[in-house]
Order: structure tokens, then C-alpha cells, then sequence
């Protein structure tokens, strides 16, 4: 009887603890959203001992101790908050945080490290890279350049891919001219958009229709594509795109007036720098002979 009335005791005495200290972590979590940094850690630390896998209340108790100015302890409790396998969002907070520790103690490479590595797990740090104090230091580095480009590559990561800018010779403002000829048929605007990962197109014609595209390179398959809708409807895919001998070139396929599935051709001549030619036309005969269904010349505005 002795032995079950011991055991009974320990129980709640183990369950009041653990009460107790539920209790605790919600004052200090309540002390932390206030940014009373001083009595949150008091708080944490009663409760957190070295054992703890309580990861989020580490990196907690790693920000108060940040915020009072003892980086020393601060990075002692990340790294105990990481060496329990945070989730992703908890993890990039973290890092980032380490990263702004090792910036104010001059420590670049340890806080690029930490960046990147925050930015990887979806931490936009760009803003806080470019702006805040904390990264003074960071942004005075000879290599400070090189950083910034690592942690935009890692934020866009379609920067750093090379097919993905094959069609930018496109973006800009540009009256558009029959081709050969001087007579205007439109306005276009074409706009890097989405961490440059696709370009937009809005067209605007003489005759006032309208038209927008969207163009993108699909890593999957290697080929860039179109996504086109005017204003007068017939929203139509271009695919395949791959820009070789000096023209962005994509095929198309449509149901015609008769029902029969035609193939057809679309190309962006890269003329120069300041010149593009858009080109349309429609296969007939299993491709023996081609209609041109348009033939534009793009002419850069002038700033």
C-alpha cells in the first residue's frame, strides 16, 4: 500500500511541475510579445534547463538575451534551439538572428553564412540586409557586394538562371511598325516581373485592343512559353521556345475555323539593342507552305 501511495505521490507531484511550468513559459512568452526582455528571460531560464527540447522557447530565450546585449549566451541558445530540429519558419528566424549577432561583432563570414542559410529556408533578409543597423557592418565589407548578390540569387533564384534571362533583350518600351514600313500599329511595355522569372507583356494596339502575355522558362522542360489573351479573346499557348540563331523561337498549335488543328511558327528576332521583330505565321499543306500572319518591328522609346 506504501509503495502505490509513493507512486500516486510522485505522479501529481510530476504533474504539478509540469503545470507549473506551462505556467511559467506562458508568462515569459507573454513578457516576450511585450519585449520586456529582462523579466521574459528570468522566466525562461526557471523553466529551460540544458536538456530542453523545447526549440522555440530556446530561440526565445536566445532573443531576449540579444536584445539585453549578451551575444555570447544568445548564440549559445540558438544553437541548442537548432540542435533540436526546429521547423523550417523557427529555424530561418533563428539563423537570421545569429547572422545580425556575428554582423554587430564584425564576423562577416559567419554572418553571411547564416543569412544565406536563413534565406534558403525562406527568411527574406534582402529588406533587413539593405536597412537595418544591425547589418552596418556587413554592408561596409569589401566583399559586401558579392554577399548581397549570394542572399538575391538564393531569394530569386531565376537571377541566377541563365535560360531564364534568354528573352530580356524583349523587356522595354516600344512603338511597334509594320515591318518595312513606317506605319505604327501599336505600343507595347514589356515588364521583368516575379523576381525574374517571367516577363509581361501589355500590348496596345492603334485600333485600341488590348493584350497582355505572359512569358516564362519552365525549368522542367527546358523551353521557354506564352501565355497570350487579347481583348478580343482566344487565349493561345506558344511553346517550345528556345532562343537560337538570334531569335527567341516558340511553335503553336490551334483549332482553325474548319475544326482542323493547324501548327504554326513565333519568333522574336533580336535585331539589336534597340530593335526586335515580331514575327507570326501558320503552317498549310503538313507544313509545305506558310500564310504570315503578322510581321512586326519593335523600335525602342527613346528616354
Amino acid at each position: 500500500m506504501m509503495k502505490k501511495i509513493t507512486v500516486l505521490l510522485l505522479t501529481v507531484t510530476s504533474i504539478s511541475a509540469f503545470a507549473q511550468q506551462q505556467v511559467t513559459l506562458k508568462k515569459a512568452d507573454s513578457l516576450f510579445a511585450k519585449q520586456e526582455w529582462k523579466a521574459a528571460k528570468q522566466n525562461y531560464v526557471s523553466v529551460l534547463k540544458d536538456t530542453s527540447s523545447n526549440a522555440v522557447s530556446w530561440t526565445r530565450l536566445g532573443y531576449c538575451n540579444q536584445n539585453l546585449g549578451l551575444y555570447a549566451e544568445a548564440l549559445k541558445d540558438y544553437d541548442k534551439c537548432l540542435a533540436n530540429s526546429p521547423r523550417p519558419p523557427v529555424r530561418s528566424v533563428t539563423l537570421s538572428r545569429m547572422a545580425r549577432i556575428y554582423a554587430i561583432t564584425n564576423k562577416i563570414d559567419e554572418a553571411a553564412d547564416r543569412l544565406i542559410k536563413a534565406t534558403a529556408l525562406g527568411y527574406n533578409s534582402l529588406p533587413d540586409l539593405d536597412t537595418m543597423a544591425d547589418y552596418k557592418n556587413m554592408r561596409a565589407a569589401a566583399n559586401f557586394a558579392d554577399i548581397r548578390k549570394k542572399v538575391y540569387e538564393t531569394v530569386f533564384p531565376c537571377a541566377a538562371e541563365p535560360h531564364a534571362h534568354d528573352f530580356d533583350f524583349w523587356i522595354g518600351e516600344w512603338d511597334v511598325y509594320q515591318t518595312g514600313t513606317k506605319f505604327l500599329v501599336g505600343h507595347s511595355l514589356v515588364q521583368s516581373i516575379s523576381g525574374e522569372c517571367a516577363l509581361l507583356e501589355n500590348w496596345t494596339s492603334t485600333q485600341a485592343s488590348t493584350g497582355k502575355s505572359i512569358n516564362y522558362y519552365n525549368a522542367a522542360t527546358g523551353k521557354w512559353e506564352q501565355d497570350w489573351i487579347g481583348s478580343a479573346g482566344g487565349p493561345q499557348r506558344y511553346l517550345n521556345g528556345e532562343y537560337k540563331d538570334g531569335a527567341m523561337q516558340f511553335t503553336y498549335e490551334f483549332t482553325n475555323a474548319q475544326g482542323k488543328k493547324q501548327t504554326g511558327n513565333f519568333k522574336f528576332y533580336n535585331i539589336d539593342k534597340d530593335t526586335v521583330r515580331q514575327y507570326q505565321d501558320v503552317n498549310n499543306d503538313d507544313g509545305k507552305t506558310v500564310t504570315v500572319s503578322y510581321d512586326f518591328t519593335y523600335v525602342r522609346k527613346k528616354q
